[in-house]
């Protein structure tokens, strides 16, 4: 192969990535600016006699209704993008959460048209559901399959490092939309919770033009193109075939969910409820959390494709249980409104953003091409929908049950099963990245089928 053609696989793989990884940004956007602007959409969808404790409850019940289905359609899609590729199914999910998020920033409200407003809104977060459970699993596999060998997880890193600016994105959606009500266009108070969504769909809408540029992933086009099983009912062979990768998924899932809710979506309500920081520097906090976080994943990235999964699952369940202990420390003895809040929690936050940075990567790896979107798909939906959609509400009850320190107890357990899924990985065949390269040269042909598509 000359130099050249080289140069223009490895640029390709590169766009691949880049646009591969944007649409990922869509599903935690979504998840913050809907939540930062709740009680905006219970004033909005519900009738105005209601409690105010009410129409938020009843506002957050849809929402949820979002999460419940994304089991169901996220298995549903995986099953037809390993039957026919990944690239259809991928324009397909981000154009469906693009155009209800956009449609929810147009919607009439109770006012206007009465019940038919909230049940528009349900049904816009069930095709919200249903798309976003198919787009991070397929972003994950998508941008792992296009990565070189050496490169896998830093590929992942970059996908979630994306994804994580939908947290920033989704902040700052909601904070620019309270200033132009404000500002100026104080006549029109809707706009507050109608701009995020809008700006959303927008965004969506242009991911979705940019990614019929992509290519198909080289490993499903060998796949497609050889002998190889081609399963017809991918859930069932998951789960009958590969249930041991099933497993490790969830643990690591259950972790990276624990560590996401805690310190980048809970963690604003907990430095003013429990801390006594005002909104202004608990949303500041927040944001330097997710940017540290950030900053940090492809660090983490170059550590697993350099030292292996099993370092980089080590290293940073080591490194977020040794800084959170000192949040546990430091934190309740501060002042109340102490700014160094904001220093202090930054070591814990770049920790545990390795612990985000190795699932996209790594889940993608131990599945085989033929059941790799289906294998990542099943348990990480399932946890999404099970723990991702009521830990706020046990965050809120640990708190008041067992003090102040449950959010950092809760980040420890998040640590201690990453540390054992370090222990566990020595059983864990992969396919892709540092480890299926040495199962490669050592001759073992299961591992090598996936090892030499992406190198």
């Amino acid at each position: 192969m000359t130099q050249s053609s080289s140069t223009g696989r490895d640029r390709a793989a590169r766009r691949n990535i880049r646009l591969g990884s944007l649409g990922a940004a869509l599903e935690y956007y979504d998840f913050v600016a809907y939540l930062y602007v709740a009680t905006l959409i219970g004033q909005a969808f519900f009738p105005a006699g209601t409690s105010a404790m009410v129409r938020l409850v009843e506002t957050l019940a849809i929402y949820s209704i979002g999460l419940v289905i994304r089991p169901v359609a996220g298995i549903l899609i995986a099953r037809v993008a390993d039957r026919v590729g990944r690239k259809q199914l991928f324009i397909l999910t981000v154009a469906v959460m693009a155009a209800a998020t956009l449609i929810i920033g147009l919607l009439p409200t109770y006012a206007q048209i009465g019940w038919p407003a909230p049940v528009l809104l349900m049904l816009m977060r069930v095709a919200q559901g249903c798309a976003v459970g198919g787009e991070l699993p397929a972003a994950a596999v998508f941008v792992t399959e296009h990565a070189r060998q050496d490169g896998v997880a830093r590929a992942g890193a970059f996908q979630q490092m994306t994804a994580y600016s939908g947290f920033l994105l989704g902040a700052g959606a909601a904070f620019l939309s309270g200033l132009v009500v404000t500002h100026l266009a104080p006549g029109m108070p809707s706009l507050a919770w109608r701009l995020p969504f809008i700006a959303g769909g927008l965004l969506g809408i242009v991911s979705s033009y940019l990614r019929r540029r992509l290519d198909e992933t080289p490993a499903f086009v060998r796949a497609t193109g050889t002998q190889e099983h081609r399963p017809s009912a991918p859930v069932r062979e998951v789960l009958g075939k590969h249930r041991g990768p099933v497993q490790f998924a969830v643990l690591v899932t259950v972790a990276l969910t624990l560590v996401n809710i805690t310190y980048f979506n809970f963690w604003p309500t907990y430095l003013q409820t429990s801390l006594g920081y005002t909104a202004n520097t608990a949303l500041v906090a927040s944001l330097v959390a997710i940017v540290g976080a950030m900053a940090a994943m492809p660090l983490w990235g170059l550590l697993g494709d350099r030292r292996g999964w099993r370092t980089m699952l080590f290293w940073s369940g080591g490194s977020t249980a040794v800084t959170t202990v000192l949040l546990l420390v430091l934190l309740p003895v501060l002042p109340s409104g102490s700014v160094l809040a904001i220093v202090i929690q930054l070591p814990a936050a770049m920790s545990a953003g390795g612990i985000a940075a190795v699932v996209p990567g790594l889940v993608s790896a131990i599945f085989p091409t033929e059941v790799r979107q289906t294998g990542y798909s099943v348990p990480y939906n399932l946890v999404a929908a099970l723990l991702g959609g009521f830990l706020n509400l046990i965050l809120v009850w640990l708190v008041a049950s067992v003090g102040i320190g449950a959010p950092m107890y809760v980040v420890l357990f998040a640590s201690v099963l990453t540390l054992v899924a370090g222990f566990l990985m020595i059983r864990i065949r992969t396919y892709l990245g540092r480890g299926a390269r040495q199962f490669a040269r050592s001759g073992n042909p299961e591992n090598a089928g996936d090892a030499t598509v992406t190198g």
